[in-house]
């Protein structure tokens, strides 16, 4: 037997006892036709009985099962005396009758016992209670007695002492008796766990658990203050250890997951300015869903959801969530169905995303990455159009890309200070004798609808996106050339649509022709020109006003 003072019962030898509620316990010895038997018994709202010599408990039965008028008298004995003895006759005559098949009712005396006695108000929906049987009838005593109400107190310490020293002892096996070898014991867990996360978790548990009790009895003074000092340094040593194994085994099992955290920040920076609404919601319900998961992951191993190594992972996907919200919400022109978010919310997001210090910082960096990828879907249209343009007459001159931009690369900047201090970035200049041809070079796909409102609309896939008219864009174009170059030179302006597979709709509907790749040779060698053409001359200062107004 071994006591479990922790649960609500106790079990002796099979019988559960309340010990909350115990708070008879005693011997009762019993003489019955030369049959003589000792009786431990325990009450916590009922009585249980209980014998170790099973030889004449058998032949107590026999006893009273033949003997019905001895019985008869034994119960009479009893019949007023509703005490202890009463519910151990009534609990033997229950199994006498139960296990030789007899009417109960044989023993009663019509007059006296059964009148006055409830041996036979027996409640056959009740589970039947008889004597039960224990390998020692002193040790059944001895620990009910330990758990009365007033031995509880003491029980209780020693039996926390002794459970705290029985723990220990698997410490001190491997460690010595003074725990001075400790990393001993860490090189068994690292030969016992190897590297299974639910075996690390178990031993973290395990020492967690063993330090609070240690640390609960200290504190009640049932535990050495002195004793227990280098026992709780020992444990936390190797509790901090078990932990950072554990840290290390849930980092590496999430890098294997989700991949590493840069590596996540990078791939939805780059991808949530390409992703159109659809695609960005689908991605906002995947980012919640494993924010959920990880902060679920994190609760199960008992860990704050902004500790590490889950904290991190879990920020990705929840501020994750907030910059895809942020991009819906500016492709979504409808403000009425934007999601609202706090500014403080939208910048905590930046400055973990962008890895800065600011916002402001953050913001700067998200505009730069804008404009690189912008930049290199841009270049891709135009090398379409620079390819184009190679099989232009050679009467036209291309004006060459001097310029540097943000990003390192090519391109053509014109400034004009003395009329205004801001410079324009021209994807294409052609100079001929029928004037310059300026290019404005767009790599649209999908299908591209100009209302007859002057709003430019891309459909792709089922959804539809606002794009900003390029229009204010080149007249600025046309204004800074105008403000150097000859008068009687004339600036055209084109729209180059560089994705052949484009389709473009409502072109009428834009004062600038909206021209595509494959037609724009066509378009610029056949223009016909209204005005009076401008002379080889005027085509060299053209060139030469242009290349003195590129910033280089």
């Amino acid at each position: 037997m071994k006591l479990y003072l922790e649960k609500k019962c106790i079990s002796v030898y099979g019988v559960n006892i309340n010990i909350r509620k115990l708070s008879k316990v005693g011997l009762i010895d019993i003489d019955f036709i030369n049959v003589k038997i000792t009786f431990v018994y325990s009450y916590d709202g009922d009585y249980v009985f209980m014998y170790s010599d099973t030889a004449s408990y058998e032949e107590l039965i026999k006893k009273i099962a033949g003997n019905r008028e001895d019985m008869r008298r034994k119960l009479l004995q009893y019949k007023n005396d509703f005490g202890v003895e009463h519910f151990l006759w009534k609990q033997l005559l229950q199994y006498t009758c139960k296990k030789f098949g007899v009417n109960e009712y044989t023993y009663a005396d019509l007059y006296t016992l059964y009148s006055t006695s409830d041996y036979f108000s027996m409640d056959y929906d009740e589970r039947w209670r008889y004597p039960r049987n224990v390998n020692c009838i002193k040790e059944a005593y001895d620990l009910l007695s330990s758990v009365l109400p007033q031995n509880f107190s003491k029980t209780r310490e020693n039996y926390l002492r002794q459970e705290i020293k029985d723990k220990l002892k698997e410490f001190t096996d491997v460690c010595g008796n003074n725990l001075e070898n400790r990393e001993n014991y860490l090189e068994k867990l690292e030969m016992l766990n190897g590297s299974s996360l639910d075996k690390w978790n178990t031993s973290k548990d395990k020492l967690q658990s063993l330090r609070a009790k240690l640390q609960g009895l200290t504190q009640e003074g049932i535990f050495d203050a002195k004793e227990s000092s280098n026992i709780q340094l020992f444990l936390d040593y190797c509790f901090h250890y078990v932990c950072g194994r554990v840290d290390k085994l849930n980092e590496k099992s999430l890098l294997q997951q989700y991949g590493p955290i840069s590596d996540l920040k990078i791939k939805l920076r780059e991808s949530i300015d390409r992703l159109g609404f659809r695609e960005l919601l689908d991605l906002y319900k995947e980012y919640k869903e494993k924010e959920n998961l990880l902060c679920s992951k994190a609760r199960n191993a008992g860990m704050k959801l902004n500790e590490f190594p889950y904290g991190e992972y879990i920020d990705i996907y929840r501020l994750g969530s907030i910059l895809i919200s942020d991009k819906m919400n500016r492709i979504n022109k409808n403000k009425a169905k934007n999601k609202y978010i706090s500014q403080d919310l939208l910048d905590e997001a930046l400055i973990f995303y962008y890895d800065t210090e600011s916002a402001k910082e953050a913001d700067f960096i998200r505009t730069n990455e804008k404009y690189a990828q912008d930049k290199l879907s841009g270049n891709e249209g135009e090398q379409k159009v620079d390819y184009a343009l190679k099989w232009l007459d050679k009467s036209y001159i291309q004006i060459e890309k001097k310029s540097i931009d943000k990003v390192g690369n090519r391109c053509i900047f014109i400034k004009n200070a003395e009329f205004i201090d801001e410079q324009q970035e021209y994807d294409h200049l052609i100079v001929s004798n029928k004037g310059i041809f300026n290019i404005e070079t767009k790599n649209y796909t999908g299908k591209l609808v100009v209302d007859q409102y002057g709003n430019w609309i891309r459909k792709k896939d089922n959804e539809e996106e606002g794009l900003k008219n390029p229009l204010q864009q080149i007249r600025q174009h046309e204004k800074i050339l105008m403000s150097f170059l000859p008068e009687n030179c004339k600036v055209i302006s084109i729209i180059c649509i560089a994705n052949d597979k484009a389709i473009i709709e409502g072109s009428e509907n834009c004062p600038i022709p909206i021209i595509k790749s494959d037609m724009l040779v066509e378009y610029i060698e056949n223009y016909n020109e209204v005005e009076a053409k401008i002379s080889d001359l005027q085509v060299k200062q053209c060139v030469n006003a242009i290349y003195s107004h590129m910033v280089q």
